[in-house]
């Protein structure tokens, strides 16, 4: 897990102070070693040390502070995880200098590929993941992304061929954010990097944040940034830097409507409890300690559950917030369940005055406005304090095996559908009207979909503002005519909710304090799987993640199985009613946006009043992350 960022400009050279700068920006992904390449005029690779560049390695290296003007530049920052010795130096570059790779992420099946790339020939120099995709490349050129088990983003200068291939995995586990032009792209993990290259101007995407307001994240391929986007997931982009042609192409599709396989519910339960266990047996491969997220709910204790079992010593974090098991709080059963287990268990308690002295610094941090603050933040800057680099997590298993209250409400959606008529019946003359009306619209079950995930509705956004904006379902492509809904909702979960929303906010959080996070649930292999076995083993219609729960009994409590689902979420709403100081620091941001005068005062101040509501609480939130957003990141 790293930091990576790139420049190529077609007709002209740039100062290796411009990669410096991005390089700079995302220190905290990679403390631990920091590199450069630069491309001459005939494809020659140019290695460059930097101030973090490992000992043994600086002093054998020119600096890149004394390095000519080029036209491409390669930036990365290290935090080593696997072979930690200087041969995972990045940029990587094969020893006839042709080949060239930064690569942020981990190939779990990295000891395979290994060994059948040496069996065909390739000659290794480190014991790396990264090398893995090096040689694979060599090898199999493109097709190496269909061997890749992982979580990924990457860029390969090939100098015979006279491009650079870049990649992201097939989830959009890793970021990857560009800015392309017809001068040429700069990409790099974080937006911010992207900004400091000095190459693009930081201006609003008002349809992307209009987009983020009603999807509470902004999906992929768009950004709240002007000209600036996210690579989609499962996709490759080729840019040839002497012709600029740029190609981009998808390199896998989420399962969907595939034929199924004649299996019985038991041993469906037996073959996944299988491939979990060699899941999770692949990614905790690690040259440092490994923990887990167990917050006490069916997917992280089971995932934990699992962990101890293969990882001798294994121990795990829970967070929460007092301790009562009431609300958002689950560490009570989290407690129960490390004692059960016989494991070590880091419990952290935290209060709304833990928050704010980091608030500010936090939100800056993020990209993009949202809806609430993230956990993650406090749980890795814990567990960084406390010395790890990899951490477990349960996230996935709601979109794989349908964990979400929509993957059961949908049946009263249709019934309500009868009713659509009534549409023209109810005049808009409140909020709840609209409301209504707005519900009474939805005639899909893609539009039903995005219903589900709605933070700030198309009419409120026109209380806001008098600009012009697009609906959320534009932003989305009704691509699929799945069998049933549950599974088209599957779909759109992976799709969008997954790589856009959960673990993008994940990797912002916990690389922000040098974090690994991995997600076994998200596994390709596993998801192609689940896609092939019959609808009625997946969906019960009685309860979610049927399938998925049979498997937690074998591991975990009948009081843990029994606990409703809760949103592994701040309580920040409750705070901000016992906090005069998240009270205070809420308001003082939106008298600042009031003052920039982009959105009528009238209706932030009539959902301030109401912020006592939680739905309003996250409308009103998202207008003060506005802000903070806005001060640093478009002001600047």
């Amino acid at each position: 897990m790293c930091g990576i960022c790139g420049i190529i400009r077609f007709d002209e050279k740039v100062a290796p102070v411009a990669i410096q700068r991005m390089t700079a920006a995302i220190r905290h992904r990679g403390p631990d070693d920091e590199g450069y390449i630069s491309i001459g005029d005939e494809g020659n690779i140019k290695s460059f040390a930097g101030d973090d560049t490992v000992a043994s390695l600086r002093n054998s290296m020119f600096s890149v502070e004394g390095a000519s003007f080029s036209n491409v530049w390669f930036g990365f920052r290290r935090l080593s995880i696997i072979d930690l010795s200087a041969h995972g130096h990045q940029p990587m570059v094969t020893s006839d200098r042709e080949l060239a790779l930064i690569f942020n992420g981990e190939i779990y099946n990295y000891k395979e590929l290994r060994q059948q790339l040496q069996s065909l020939g390739q000659v290794f120099q480190s014991n790396t993941d990264t090398e893995v995709i090096l040689l694979g490349y060599r090898q199999w050129g493109r097709g190496v992304l269909e061997k890749l088990n992982g979580m990924f983003a990457f860029a390969i200068f090939d100098k015979v061929a006279g491009e650079v291939f870049i990649a992201r995995d097939r989830l959009g586990i890793k970021p990857l954010f560009y800015s392309l032009s017809e001068q040429g792209i700069v990409w790099a993990s974080e937006i911010k990097a992207v900004l400091q290259s000095g190459l693009i101007k930081s201006q609003i995407n008002w349809q992307g944040l209009f987009a983020n307001y009603q999807l509470q994240t902004t999906p992929s391929p768009f950004t709240c940034f002007e000209n600036i986007h996210s690579l989609e997931p499962a996709t490759f982009m080729v840019v040839n830097i002497y012709n600029k042609k740029v190609v981009r192409d998808c390199y896998w599709h989420i399962p969907i409507n595939q034929p199924s396989i004649t299996i019985a519910a038991e041993d469906a339960v037996a073959e996944l409890d299988y491939r979990l266990q060699n899941i999770v047996a692949r990614q905790l491969r690690s040259d440092v300690p490994v923990t887990s997220l167990m917050s006490g709910g069916i997917d992280s204790t089971t995932l934990t559950a699992i962990c101890s079992r293969q990882y001798k010593g294994f121990d795990c974090y829970s967070l929460g917030f007092d301790g009562s098991g009431l609300g958002a709080d689950e560490l009570p059963q989290a407690i129960a369940m490390a004692k059960m287990l016989g494991i070590k268990q880091h419990v952290h308690e935290i209060k709304p005055g833990d928050v704010i002295d980091t608030l500010d610094a936090d939100l800056r941090h993020f990209e993009e406005p949202y809806v609430n603050l993230e956990p993650a933040i406090a749980s890795s800057a814990y567990l960084h304090r406390e010395g790890y680099k990899v951490v477990m997590n349960g996230l996935g298993a709601d979109e794989v095996f349908g964990g979400y209250a929509h993957y059961l409400d949908y049946r009263n959606w249709q019934d309500r559908r009868k009713l659509t008529f009534l549409k023209g019946c109810i005049p808009p003359i409140n909020d709840f009207a609209r409301k209504v009306r707005s519900y009474l619209s939805i005639d899909s079950s893609f539009k039903y979909f995005i219903n589900s995930r709605m933070g700030i509705r198309p009419f409120e956004i026109r209380q806001l503002t008098d600009r012009s904006f697009r609906p959320a379902d534009m932003f989305l492509r009704d691509d699929v005519d799945a069998r049933t809904i549950p599974e088209e909702l599957s779909y759109y979960d992976l799709k969008y909710y997954i790589g856009s929303h959960h673990v993008y906010r994940d990797d912002l959080s916990s690389m922000r304090y040098s974090l690994e996070v991995r997600y076994p649930y998200l596994d390709h292999e596993l998801i192609d799987w689940v896609a092939t076995l019959p609808l009625t083993i997946r969906y019960d219609g009685i309860t979610t993640k049927p399938l998925m729960r049979r498997v937690a009994e074998r591991y975990i409590t009948a009081e843990n199985m029994s606990m409703p689902k809760k949103g592994f979420n701040l309580p920040l709403d409750h705070w901000m009613k016992t906090s005069t100081a998240i009270q205070d620091y809420a308001r003082q941001h939106l008298d600042a946006l009031e003052r920039r005068d982009v959105f009528d005062k009238k209706a932030i101040e009539k959902w301030w009043r109401r912020r006592d509501q939680g739905v309003y609480f996250s409308k009103i939130w998202q207008l003060v992350t506005t802000e903070v957003w806005m001060d640093e990141y478009i002001d600047a």
